[in-house]
């Protein structure tokens, strides 16, 4: 396997991999700053990041990339690769991983994402220093790297999804959301009804808009809140028991946390001018 730095360049840089007469080799692009684009197949895949990107099937593929970007990419053969995956417990889940295109976003994991910068370029160092005993150093950190995408994605193949199993799997969940976020479902709850398990729901979600499913849900419960402050007549405590808040204390300290402020300064600011309004903090995002 081979790595090398992705410096910042004043320009957009592109890279072709596994053209005509190169010998096929599987691809890896870690983003840790700026945003790109890979092109592998039929599939286009965007880095933003952090992010990183694994393409398992040597055909021929493309990485874009906007000024200012940095992090690193790799390149590995069959031979390096059947030696980082051995024989281990967790062999022919990375195996699955191995073969397979996909990005994954790095928002959140942020020790996983520096532990791959550092196996990315130790790896450099090796192949540049050929001292002994590289080869073991470079096959191990490989299998350090597939390991920890495994963990990212949330446990191998099946928690990579298709681009529009992803999509649909965000909605199912938004709707389970609208229907269940004032019932205070905990993630294993909406794992469960979606038949997934909640390491996957994460995954899904980090990957898709780059959000846990537990932030989604705590955001869908503030602009609920924030709306019905607006809005309704009700007391602070009593629609905090509409929402689900046994504990007023505990509805004013979610409400603080998630807009900066309590409840009650909340409604005067919506209840005041103009300029109150712009004050306030952006509102809920739809999802995808």
């Amino acid at each position: 396997m081979k790595a090398e730095r992705i410096e910042s360049g004043l320009q957009p840089r592109t890279w072709s991999f596994n053209r005509p007469g190169q010998t096929p080799a599987r691809q890896l692009v870690l983003l840790m700053e700026g945003n790109g684009e890979v092109e592998a197949g039929d599939g286009r895949f965007a880095l933003n990041a952090p992010a990183i990107a694994w393409l398992g099937r040597p055909g021929a593929s493309r990485l874009k990339i906007g000024a200012g970007a940095t992090g690193h990419r790799g390149w590995t053969d069959e031979r390096t690769i059947t030696e980082a995956l051995g024989d281990h417990v967790e062999s022919a889940s990375l195996a699955a991983l191995s073969d397979r295109d996909f990005a994954l976003s790095l928002a959140g994991y942020e020790e996983e994402a520096g532990a791959l910068q550092r196996c990315l370029a130790a790896i450099a160092v090796e192949q540049a220093t050929n001292k002994p005993g590289s080869s073991t150093i470079i096959s191990a950190m490989l299998r350090i790297v597939l390991a920890l995408l495994l963990r990212v994605s949330g446990g191998g193949e099946a928690a990579i999804p298709s681009a529009g199993e992803r999509v649909s799997l965000l909605q199912r969940f938004r709707q389970l959301v609208e229907m269940n976020f004032r019932s205070h479902w905990t993630i294993a709850q909406y794992a469960q009804a979606l038949s997934i398990s909640a390491d996957r729901l994460h995954a899904i979600c980090k990957a898709g808009v780059g959000k846990t499913p537990k932030e989604l849900v705590s955001e869908r419960l503030a602009h609920e809140a924030a709306t019905r402050l607006e809005r309704s007549s009700l007391t602070i405590e009593q629609l905090g028991h509409v929402l689900g808040f046994g504990d007023p204390a505990h509805f004013s300290n979610f409400f603080r946390k998630m807009r900066g402020m309590p409840p009650g300064r909340y409604r005067r600011l919506a209840a005041s001018t103009e300029e109150g309004r712009r004050q306030m903090p952006a509102r809920f995002a739809d999802w995808p």
